[in-house]
């Protein structure tokens, strides 16, 4: 942070009465920076006033957009210039907003989109009244509409500073003749010459720009400017367009790439560039905020020309304005032209358990502790939470504090900060275990999909009694569940809907030695997701230990005779467990239908003997 962050953060302090807060700094202070364009494309203006739109600005008062835009940091504006005789984009709407941007100091420039409607990546379609026109044609054409709208416009008392000679041209221009990946890179090189020559012949003073998108994109600008290069076009500026949103970028890494690129164009082509077009959501404004001011702050210390802000004032159908439409104020994304670069932060103070770790098997006397930061040092009290319940408040750092924790299994400790003014925040809630245990992994799992469906465990115990089962699992609704030992059905229970949660199960083992923990589907939405498994001794016991399932399957299961199938009463496979499992011996017979104490109300099956090959 710079020298300023004292008083921002003062400044944010008096606004909290939300949530949150956000803390700004100052990245460059704009007016020692005349000579970088801050800019807007604002071509919808005319058209917005027409349907009676309204600007506020950040104090909520009324005024012209232009007068906002430049409270906001803004120089100069860009206008697209369409074909057409009349109405939106026409060479009288430009030439009179040109006349309004003058009138404000405001610089101009104009982008000639060589066509009826919208040029762009995908369209570059060409006008009605230049169809079926030669290659010669053409470049006149362009030339003559070119040097007929910037004479209006000079008419009219105003010099654009800069002109670009199409609009996003990827794959060139007037489509299929100028599209370069389609033969067309010759007839292209034509046009830009001509449009740099009609810029030249009104006013030599003004800049061409050529402009294509993906300002990311090295190879794309390679490709296309050693192209032109090479069939003898002209040039003054390289345009770029850099919109994190449609080159699928963050921030940071749409910077980097964007300024590694104009880096590589002024030294390959020795021409200085510029942003002529951007953009970012209005709903992530402070992200936007952060992108903008960051790409400038960048460019302003390379010795880059500008950076262009597409459409801000759009409120409506084009979603990515930097205007909130709620209130008609301009949100934070403008305050990047004044060099402020917004942070939003939770509070002035943070909370986090630091002690026990996260998921750590520790001992039952333990101390809990906790990382408390406050910006304005007014912490009041620290109240520690273990499983739900308040076990103590610490009013002085260290924050620490000593507990006795009796009961095996997981626990969950989080804090809750309190400062003078009354102000709270929560930490995260962290889970940990205490008492010795044995954690079973992946478990061997049958037929899971299906309404009979089960996961098998294998463990050796060391001695009879009491035990505690803790599953960490994931269940996308709740699932009935039964569980047996060594074949032994011994209880049901449910996992509830919830996800990475834990559930507790106590149990009770009657014999010692290689056991075969199963659970079993009683539910239609069969079993959970089941990360891992851990036993927990509750009467003095070792923790029992992994064991060899191939040991446990020939001690319980004795030979492949004793196998047998499951089967519905309409005939669908269910699954395959020992004989021993079905509570009665089927003897000489191959099948039965019988009743399988782990059903739901004892829902009949069909069983068959099986022998493994």
């Amino acid at each position: 942070m710079k020298r300023n962050l004292l008083l921002t953060l003062m400044t944010a302090w008096l606004a909290i009465g939300a949530h949150a807060i956000t803390v700004t700094d100052t990245l460059f202070h704009r007016y020692d920076h005349e000579d970088f364009a801050f800019g807007a494309d604002v071509s919808f203006v005319p058209q917005m006033e027409s349907w009676g739109t309204r600007w506020l600005d950040k104090n909520g008062k009324q005024k012209d957009i232009l007068q906002i835009l430049q409270e906001q940091g803004i120089n100069n504006i860009r206008l697209r210039v369409w074909t057409v005789s009349s109405g939106a984009s026409s060479k009288q709407e430009v030439v009179n907003m040109c006349k309004r941007a003058k009138a404000k100091g405001m610089g101009v420039m104009i982008d000639f989109h060589y066509s009826d409607t919208w040029a762009d990546p995908g369209s570059q379609t060409i006008p009605a009244a230049w169809t079926d026109h030669s290659v010669e044609a053409l470049s006149k054409n362009v030339y003559d509409h070119t040097y007929d709208v910037l004479s209006a416009i000079k008419a009219a008392g105003v010099t654009p500073k800069w002109v670009q000679v199409g609009n996003e041209t990827k794959r060139g221009m007037l489509y299929p003749v100028g599209q370069t990946n389609k033969g067309g890179s010759v007839a292209f090189a034509k046009f830009v010459l001509s449009g740099y020559n009609a810029v030249k012949a009104v006013d030599p003073s003004m800049q061409v720009i050529v402009h294509l998108p993906d300002g990311h994109d090295n190879s794309l600008y390679r490709s296309i400017f050693d192209g032109l290069k090479k069939n003898g076009a002209k040039w003054d500026i390289i345009g770029l367009s850099a919109y994190p949103r449609w080159s699928h970028l963050d921030g940071p890494t749409m910077i980097t790439k964007v300024m590694a690129n104009i880096n590589d164009l002024k030294k390959r082509y020795g021409t200085p560039c510029m942003v002529v077009e951007t953009g970012h959501y209005p709903n992530k404004a402070i992200e936007g905020n952060q992108y903008l001011v960051g790409v400038m702050d960048k460019m302003i210390k390379n010795g880059d020309l500008g950076c262009f802000y597409w459409e801000p004032e759009s409120m409506g159908g084009y979603d990515m304005g930097a205007w909130d439409e709620a209130n008609k104020k301009p949100t934070v994304m403008m305050d990047a032209f004044l060099g402020v670069k917004h942070t939003e932060v939770s509070w002035l103070m943070s909370a986090k358990i630091t002690a026990p770790a996260q998921e750590e098997h520790a001992a039952n006397n333990l101390t809990l502790k906790a990382d408390v930061k406050h910006i304005r040092k007014r912490t009041n009290t620290v109240a520690f939470y273990l499983d739900k319940r308040l076990v103590g408040k610490v009013t002085e750092s260290p924050y620490e504090l000593p507990v006795e924790v009796s009961e095996p299994g997981v626990h969950t400790v989080w804090v809750k900060v309190t400062d003078t003014d009354k102000f709270t925040q929560m930490s995260d809630t962290l889970t940990f275990f205490t008492g010795e245990s044995t954690q079973l992994d992946d478990p061997t799992v049958t037929n899971g999909t299906q309404i009979g469906g089960s996961a098998n465990w294998n463990m050796m115990v060391n001695a009879p009694g009491k035990y505690r089962l803790l599953f960490k699992y994931t269940a996308t609704n709740t699932c009935g569940t039964g569980i047996w030992i060594n074949g032994d059905s011994i209880g049901r229970f449910h996992f509830t809907k919830k996800q990475d949660d834990y559930l507790k199960q106590d149990i009770e083992v009657a014999e010692n030695g290689n056991q075969t923990l199963m659970l079993t589907a009683t539910s239609k939405y069969g079993l959970p997701d089941i990360a891992w498994l851990r036993i927990f001794p509750l009467e003095g016991q070792i923790a029992p230990s992994l064991s060899d399932a191939t040991g446990i399957k020939n001690q319980r299961i004795g030979n492949d005779d004793e196998m047998v199938d499951v089967y519905s009463l309409s005939g669908v496979f269910i699954r395959r467990v020992p004989q021993s499992q079905l509570g009665f011996s089927l003897g000489n017979r191959s099948s039965a239908v019988v009743a399988l104490p782990n059903c739901v109300g004892g829902t009949p099956y069909i069983v068959r003997k099986q022998r493994l090959k």
